[in-house]
C-alpha cells in the first residue's frame, strides 16, 4: 500500500497541524512503513526544519518537492494531467492532513479534521473570510474521502452532526504527547529560581487568556508570588489581550514569551507550579497533555474535547468563571496534596498517548479507506 501525505505543515509550522504531520510520519516510520510513504512537500515556503530534525534523513519515506506557490498547483496539475497522488509515486491512499484539498486522481482520499471550530460564526474565534474557506474545504473533504479522521470522539460528533459525514466512515486517531517526553533529561531540571504558573497556547479569543488573566490578578491579591508565563504567539485579535495586559495592575508578573523556542517547552513546562489552560473550544487539547508528560499539575476546561482528553488527571473548570479558574489554580498552589496527586495522574494519563499508537490506527484507516465501497444507509436528522 503505498501512501501519499500531505507534508507540507510538517515543513514551515511548529505547532499544531505541523507537530501533528512531522510526529504522524516519525510513528508510521518507528512502524516500519517508511518506504511506502510518499510526502508531498511542493510549496513556495522554504523549509523551516532539517530531514534529520523531521526525523526522515536516512530513511526509506520520499520527500516529493518542488518549491511552488500553493495557490498554483491546482492550475499546474490541471495542466500536467496529474494529481498530487501520481506526484508521490503513484499512490493507492492519499491523506489531507490539512484543511485545503489538493487535486487528486485515483487514490482513495482520507481526510484529517481537527475540529469545527470555523463552524462557530459569531463566535469571534476566525476571520469570517477564513472561516468560510475552512468550511468549505471541510465540506470537500467529506464529501470526497473515504475516511474521516479525528482526533477525539468529540470532534467525531461533530462532523456527524456538522458536516454531514456517516458514522461509518469517521476513524478516532488520537494525538500523541511522546514528542517532548523524548526531550526531558533524566536528572529534571530541579526548581525554578522564582515560582510561575504558566500557560503555553496560541493567544486569541478562543484560549480565553482575558479570563485567566482576571484569575491571575487575584491570584496577585491574595498574595501569592508568582509569575504567570503565557508562551505562545500573536493570534487571531491578540490585540484585545494585549490591550487588557497593558492596563492590568498584574502586568509586572506576567512574561508573554512570543516565539517560545521548541526546545525551552519541557523545562517550562517541568518547573510550572501550576499549568493553566482555560480554553473555550478544543479539538483535541495537545499542551495539557504536554504539561502532564512534563510532570506540571493541569488546571483545564470542563468543555469540549478536554474532559475526554484528560480524564481525571486534571483539575477541569467552567471557563467562562473567572473565580472558578482562579479558585482552582490557588487550590494547586496552596495545597500540596491535590498538586502531587495531579502530577502522579498526569504522568499516568499522559502515556496513553503515543504518536506510534496514532500511526498504527491511521494505517488501519488507510487500509478501510481501500476497501470495496458498500451502500451506507441515508442519515435522518429528527428534530
Amino acid at each position: 500500500m503505498r501512501v501519499g501525505l500531505d507534508y507540507r505543515p510538517a515543513l514551515q509550522n511548529r505547532e499544531g497541524i505541523g507537530r501533528y504531520a512531522r510526529e504522524l510520519v516519525r510513528g508510521m516510520i518507528e512502524l516500519g512503513f517508511a518506504q511506502d510513504l510518499g510526502l508531498f512537500g511542493y510549496t513556495l515556503a522554504p523549509m523551516r526544519f532539517s530531514r534529520a530534525e523531521l526525523g526522515i534523513a536516512g530513511t526509506k519515506a520520499e520527500l516529493v518537492r518542488l518549491r511552488v506557490p500553493s495557490k498554483w498547483l491546482p492550475g499546474l496539475m490541471q495542466r500536467l494531467g496529474r494529481g498530487a497522488d501520481d506526484l508521490v509515486g503513484g499512490a493507492e491512499v492519499f491523506h489531507h492532513t490539512q484543511p485545503n484539498v489538493l487535486p487528486v486522481r485515483n487514490a482513495a482520499q482520507v481526510a484529517t479534521i481537527f475540529d469545527c471550530i470555523f463552524m462557530l460564526r459569531g463566535a469571534g474565534y476566525l476571520d469570517d473570510a477564513v472561516a468560510e474557506r475552512m468550511t468549505q474545504a471541510a465540506r470537500e473533504q467529506v464529501k470526497l474521502a473515504k475516511r474521516i479522521l479525528v482526533p477525539s470522539q468529540y470532534v467525531g460528533a461533530e462532523v456527524v452532526m456538522a458536516l454531514g459525514a456517516h458514522p461509518a466512515r469517521v476513524s478516532v486517531t488520537e494525538l500523541g504527547c511522546d514528542h517532548i517526553a523524548r526531550a526531558l533529561p533524566p536528572e529534571g531540571f530541579g526548581k525554578a529560581r522564582e515560582p510561575y504558573i504558566l500557560t503555553v497556547a496560541r493567544v486569541d479569543p478562543r484560549k480565553n487568556h482575558l479570563r485567566m488573566l482576571e484569575a491571575f490578578e487575584r491570584l496577585v491579591r491574595e498574595g501569592f508570588p508568582h509569575r504567570w508565563v503565557i508562551a505562545g504567539p500573536r493570534g487571531y485579535q491578540h490585540e484585545i489581550f494585549s490591550r487588557a495586559l497593558e492596563l492590568s495592575p498584574a502586568k509586572h508578573r506576567v512574561q508573554w514569551i512570543v516565539d517560545a523556542p521548541e526546545a525551552e517547552l519541557p523545562k517550562l513546562y517541568a518547573q510550572a507550579d501550576c499549568f493553566v489552560f482555560a480554553s473555550l473550544n478544543e479539538g483535541f487539547g495537545l499542551p495539557p497533555l504536554e504539561a502532564m508528560a512534563c510532570g506540571a499539575p493541569v488546571v483545564t476546561s470542563c468543555v469540549t474535547s478536554l474532559p475526554e482528553v484528560c480524564g481525571d488527571a486534571a483539575f477541569l473548570v467552567e471557563p467562562t468563571d473567572s473565580e472558578r479558574i482562579f479558585e482552582a489554580v490557588r487550590r494547586v498552589l496552596a495545597e500540596p496534596e491535590i498538586a502531587i496527586e495531579l502530577r502522579t495522574r498526569g504522568k499516568v494519563q499522559a502515556r496513553k498517548f503515543t504518536w506510534r499508537e496514532c500511526a498504527k490506527h491511521t494505517l488501519l484507516a488507510y487500509r478501510k479507506a481501500l476497501e470495496p465501497e458498500v451502500d451506507e444507509p441515508k442519515l435522518k436528522h429528527v428534530f
